[in-house]
């Protein structure tokens, strides 16, 4: 069965016309087609749509082949252009293919233009598939690219969102350090108003008691001046401990002595071997970073000694790369790590403060005894 074949024959003789409509019959294909010869009445037909095929004669009154391609090219459409003429030099027909034209035959070979066709809506074919597939492509292209769009908006809010509500935890964060401080001073201030006058009360009132047995010379007047004595040890101890609940201000270079007191203050008060050790060129800090360090430090060794239940603590601050490491050794029972359910609020507390200037702080622990807290304060990185 013959293959249909809608055709545009450009054309002013209509016996050569149906010689081409012959010839595409021989080549297999039902051709249907219309007669131009004018550029209006070309314009007209290309309006139509379905068209598979333009064949023109090069050489017409009113039209000639480049003519036509051009106009036929100017719709837009993808059509295979033909050129059959009686007479073409070859100079024309390259400049014809060169215009667009897809071939040439010529009038006394038409036994050609059966193949020329064939090829030429094989190859039309192929530029249309080609064509849909570059089509789905830019749509896949365009759907791909609104999609990543959507999703770049998405992280942005998504991005924004984590930004605040990092932010609001920082401020919270802030705060509960600020309660903390705002406590500890109250605490101070109460052992030091408070407390401290009433034992020196109780220290004036032993004193008496003392004076009065040895008056007396009675035995237990020593034991009053124990009395006397403990008191006295109780209050220089109360101050201390008032003094560093109230009031803690390091600057410059000489901040490290601030982790020497504590050595010794945990070595008197509890009994216990705490030692300290530092290089000699450590850098100085702001005060609220000495000061954030130093209480990491101070949480890190109560709870040594109340939770841990540890017998020998050394603190260390040494240089590391472009950061201070602050490293907290003891011999007690293991910390809960900082990623677990339940790390305790002591140790929640140090992250916090190690968050606000900018420090990483690590929990690691040395088998079934032992753990270390290890603070690094970066020295170009503080906040």
């Amino acid at each position: 069965m013959n293959r249909p074949l809608q055709v545009l024959v450009i054309e002013d003789s209509e016996d050569d016309a149906e010689l081409l409509e012959i010839e595409l019959q021989r080549a297999g294909y039902a051709p249907v087609s219309q007669r131009v010869e004018t550029p209006e009445a070309l314009s007209s037909a290309l309006k139509r749509p379905g068209w598979d095929l333009v064949i023109a004669d090069y050489h017409l009154p009113r039209l000639d082949g480049l003519a036509a391609l051009a106009l036929v090219k100017a719709t837009g459409l993808d059509l295979p252009f033909i050129i059959v003429s009686g007479y073409i030099t070859e100079e024309t027909a390259v400049a014809a293919m060169k215009a667009g034209a897809h071939d040439y035959v010529m009038k006394e070979n038409l036994a050609r233009l059966g193949q020329a066709v064939e090829r030429e809506l094989r190859e039309a074919e192929v530029r249309r598939e080609r064509r849909r597939a570059e089509e789905a492509l830019r749509r896949a292209y365009d759907e791909l690219e609104m999609r990543v769009q959507e999703r770049t908006a998405d992280l942005r809010t998504a991005n924004a969102r984590l930004k605040t509500a990092i932010a609001e935890r920082r401020r919270l964060e802030y705060e509960l350090l600020e309660i903390t401080e705002k406590e500890r001073r109250r605490i101070g201030l109460d052992l030091h108003d408070d407390l401290g006058q009433q034992l020196s009360g109780l220290a004036l009132m032993t004193k008496g008691l003392e004076l009065k047995l040895a008056k007396r010379h009675a035995p237990e007047a020593s034991d009053a001046a124990r009395i006397h004595h403990l008191v006295q040890q109780t209050i220089t101890h109360a101050r201390d401990v008032a003094q560093d609940l109230a009031t803690l201000d390091l600057k410059g270079d000489d901040w490290p002595a601030a982790f020497d007191g504590l050595a010794r203050d945990a070595t008197e008060l509890f009994k216990i071997s705490c030692q300290f050790e530092t290089v000699a060129s450590l850098p100085p800090l702001e005060s609220n970073i000495a000061s954030q360090l130093y209480k990491i430090a101070q949480e890190a060794v109560t709870n040594a000694i109340k939770h841990a239940k540890a017998r020998r603590v050394r603190i260390s601050l040494t240089n590391g790369s472009d950061a201070i490491i602050l490293t907290v050794h003891n011999d007690g029972l293991p910390f809960p790590d900082l990623k677990g359910a339940s790390p305790g609020m002591g140790l929640r507390i140090m992250n916090y403060r190690a968050n606000l200037i900018g420090a990483a702080l690590e929990i690691i622990g040395d088998g079934p005894r032992g753990t270390r807290v290890i603070c690094t304060v970066p020295v170009e990185g503080k906040k």
